[in-house]
């Protein structure tokens, strides 16, 4: 391992905040596990016989809930593992995991290091070029097939594979459709962004100005979700140019389109000031104060264990495309990578759990059932097999009657390219970032952020 090398390149990472990096979440509490489904038959690697010990995860967000079908897979008779405990150990974000990473590597302490991380594609990418994550290109090969396409392309990095996937959260828009109901306005023409500038418009002008099509976050996530995962990929937008050698941000005609329309919203007096995932942008929700939730899938669950009182309220749709580009936003990844360290008698089983949740049909509905009934996260399947099944077509209370598990496999279909990934994206994150901060704050307009934001990127970088 170029352990030197490794560590100046985490310690640089770790002074900037990645935007694609997992939300935080409400604190859950979880239950003893309950499945014990069977593994089918050829959907995954036969058991081994592992020895008994502890097997822990550095990761962040909600990790109770995968730490219940980890649990539910150990506690299965011919597992092989049932004396393996699973330790899910939750940091604030995937900066503090690689924060932790570094900190292991530095003090030589490699036997502390977990068996796996959760992670996203820049840290990924740095990570594996150092040697710190492991190749399991040949453990997961003989599957590639039974999955969608491009469910691994996230997880791979020059041509090797370095993570699993558990989820792939395809671009939606949750709507109110109390408040779409009570002003005559059909959400059907959200289906655009046009349309859903328009909405807001509406909502705005027949609630005498109560209701806020959605929402903005005066701190960092403005970029995170509106517009890396949002705006800039639905509308083709570059930072860099094809090589990764230039910035062309102040005069990419996609940015151009993806600010100016946050700009549309923002100024126009469309989004509420929230900070999100918060107490008071849930009781604004609660009081019909923001008709929508923009961007991501995740949204489901925050909805439901935050706004239980509001089942049957809301429904969902895919997020709003632009007509002039007609995709709808880049698919974010939730992987874990095996850390690459010796003598870790776990890294088969870590493989063998992963495979298991996203190809045993029987075990993965049973355990999203035990998430819906407590209001627990659960994850859409990105297996060909486990989508036809049925069950991923329910209709839910939650959304009036309407399938929200429909809905989402619908959202799989018209998605965007990620932005590319460069060696410069962790620091441009963070500069970006801070500049649409000023922009939200009032202190500067939208053609000056855009303006330093190019000349920042150029200066801090050393860009053309």
């Amino acid at each position: 391992m170029k352990r030197f090398i490794a560590l100046a390149v985490l310690a640089a990472l770790c002074l900037s905040l990645l935007a694609g990096c997992g939300q935080p979440a409400p604190s859950q509490s979880a239950a003893a596990p309950s499945q014990t489904a069977s593994q089918p038959a050829g959907s995954a690697p036969a058991a081994k016989e592992y020895p008994a010990g502890k097997m822990t995860f550095w990761t962040y967000g909600m990790p109770e809930y995968m730490k219940r079908y980890f649990d539910g897979y150990i506690a299965r008779e011919g597992s092989g593992a049932q004396g393996v405990e699973v330790e899910m150990v939750n940091y604030s974000g995937e900066a503090e995991v690689r924060q932790q990473v570094m900190m292991s590597l530095t003090a030589g302490s490699t036997a502390d290091l977990p068996t796996a991380i959760s992670t996203f594609p820049v840290s990924m990418q740095v990570l594996a070029e150092n040697g710190i994550l492991k190749d399991i290109t040949d453990q997961v090969q003989p599957y590639l097939d039974q999955f969608i396409p491009g469910a691994f392309d996230q997880a791979t990095y020059n041509g090797r594979i370095y993570g699993i996937p558990y989820a792939l959260q395809p671009k939606m828009l949750f709507y109110n459709n109390d408040l779409f109901e009570e002003y005559g306005i059909d959400p059907a023409r959200m289906s655009t962004m046009d349309g859903y500038i328009e909405v807001g418009k509406e909502l705005l002008e027949k609630s005498g100005g109560k209701v806020q099509l959605s929402y903005v976050d005066p701190g960092s996530y403005t970029w995170r979700y509106w517009f890396r995962r949002g705006l800039m990929p639905q509308a083709g937008a570059k930072i860099w140019s094809d090589d990764g050698a230039s910035v062309v941000f102040d005069t990419d005609p996609g940015t151009k389109l993806a600010f100016s329309t946050f700009q549309q919203l923002f100024e126009g007096g469309m989004l509420y000031n929230a900070a999100t995932f918060q107490p008071a942008q849930y009781e604004a929700a609660r009081e019909g104060k923001i008709a929508t939730f923009y961007i991501e899938s995740f949204w489901d669950s925050y909805l439901r264990s935050n706004l239980a009182d509001m089942s049957g309220s809301w429904r969902s749709m895919p997020a709003p495309v632009f007509s002039e580009v007609g995709t709808a936003g880049a698919q974010a990844i939730g992987m874990y990578c095996i850390v690459n360290k010796e003598n870790d008698p776990y890294t088969d089983l870590f493989v063998d759990m992963m495979l298991d949740f996203n190809l045993n049909t029987e075990a993965r509905n049973a355990w999203s059932d035990e998430m819906i009934a407590e209001g627990l996260p659960t994850e859409h399947p990105i297996t060909k097999d486990m989508l036809a099944d049925p069950y991923w077509s329910q209709p839910s209370d939650y959304y009036g009657g309407e399938s929200y598990k429909q809905m989402v496999t619908k959202a799989y279909e018209n998605q965007s390219d990620n932005l590319p990934v460069t060696e410069n994206d962790a620091e441009a994150d963070t500069i970006i970032s801070s500049e649409l901060e000023k922009y939200v704050a009032g202190s500067q307009d939208m053609d000056t952020t855009i303006q330093t934001i190019g000349k920042l990127l150029r200066q801090k970088l050393n860009l053309k």
